[in-house]
């Protein structure tokens, strides 16, 4: 790889990850999904090539990983040293998108935190074989899940509000939270330099967290077919992945796929995300997680981004957010605060991404470069998946 661009070398160690989900033919030569070795294979060769996004967006992940390495491993038991995951809800009781500045939501920001470094940590790794890296996500998922003086215990489900008298925050928190530590596992899952032990262990720490939530939500009688039920099945999806759990995949793919026509109009608004006072916000945080279930379908070969029923798809969503997110001044609903780029940052472009690649639909790429531009750095989206 003499081409690779100087501070960008990858080493040249053999990844081996097998399992029954990333060792089929179909996935571990397809580019589509997150865990086929094609997807890192093409980004190795990008890179190598010099090809400027390929170089700026790993580079990003490149910084961030090294960031991850330097930050202290966390643990939940550092706040009050209770090994259970409590937090109290987000907002004002009885007035949606309002947040409460009296709420304690340490245990959610450390939970994304964790995530985003082990995810960092796992794509830097597949992409360029360092152990360093390798290591650095080990030693932290080992922290969260295993090490008996520091790990969250597996209750599956938010135990408790943190302050006395507060009500607790939903099962949403750990979804958002916990979804993408479960992907970073799925990518070194069966890495001979992960103790079988080790990794046996852990795995049997994430059946403990998702089986609780295999259930369908209801809330006051009424079955949720809105964001939450979205982050529910992305957090399904990953920790099926990580379990290799096969069933339990179908599953996820088999309750998108029925609930799609439910959750929106014939024009593609999502009336349970508009309703709410930060509208464009709750549209895609669903628009997300929807079109990330849909893009790890696409690696065993089931069709979710081109599924729709008398119209209603995944396509139509995205292209009525799209459209709006290049004049928000346009947009109907309530907002209570204004989208910035910087909460896009982080999370809501990748579906952009994702959908531009699928479709090949410049009006995706126009949304991507009015609110932040190239590359996407949600769930390094630009690295891994973009068309260019």
């Amino acid at each position: 790889m003499k081409n690779t661009p100087v501070g960008h070398s990858l080493s040249h160690r053999p990844l081996r990850v097998a399992s029954a989900i990333m060792d089929s033919p179909r996935n571990f030569h397809n580019p589509r999904g997150w865990l086929s070795e094609a997807l890192f294979e093409r980004a190795r060769r990008r890179i190598a090539a010099g090809r400027r996004l390929a170089v700026a967006a790993y580079t990003v992940l490149r910084d961030r990983a090294n960031k991850a390495l330097q930050a202290p491993i966390e643990s939940l038991r550092d706040l009050d040293g209770s090994p259970h995951f409590r937090q109290d809800g987000v907002y004002v009781p009885d007035r949606d998108g309002v947040v409460n500045e009296k709420a304690d939501r340490r245990s959610g920001d450390l939970v994304k935190r964790f995530s985003r470094h082990v995810l960092d940590l796992a794509l830097a790794y597949r992409i360029s074989g360092h152990l360093r890296y390798l290591h650095g996500a080990l030693d932290r998922v080992h922290a969260w899940c295993i090490n008996e003086n520091t790990m969250m215990w597996p209750d599956g489900y938010v135990f408790d509000s943190a302050t006395p008298g507060q009500p607790y925050g939903g099962d949403i928190v750990l979804f958002a939270g916990l979804a993408d530590a479960f992907l970073a596992i799925a990518l070194l899952r069966n890495d001979p330099a992960w103790d079988l032990a080790a990794q046996s262990a852990v795995l049997r720490w994430i059946r403990h967290m998702v089986e609780p939530q295999r259930r369908r939500m209801f809330y006051e009688g009424r079955e949720m077919t809105n964001n939450w039920e979205d982050a529910r099945l992305l957090y399904l999806c990953f920790g099926a992945c990580a379990l290799d759990d096969l069933d339990l995949l179908l599953e996820v793919f088999e309750r998108w796929r029925s609930i799609l026509p439910l959750k929106m109009t014939d024009e593609g608004e999502l009336p349970r995300e508009t309703m709410r006072t930060r509208s464009m916000h709750y549209t895609l945080f669903a628009l997300d997680s929807m079109t990330l279930v849909a893009e790890m379908s696409a690696g065993f070969g089931v069709d979710l981004y081109d599924h729709a029923i008398n119209g209603r798809g995944l396509r139509l969503a995205l292209s009525y957010a799209a459209r709006y997110m290049l004049d928000m001044s346009s947009w109907p609903f309530p907002m209570l605060e204004p989208l910035k780029k910087e909460t896009l940052r982080d999370h809501g472009l990748a579906s952009f991404e994702l959908a531009y690649r699928h479709w090949k639909d410049p009006l995706f790429l126009r949304v991507i470069l009015r609110w932040d531009g190239r590359p996407v750095t949600d769930h390094h989206a630009t690295l891994l998946h973009g068309h260019f």
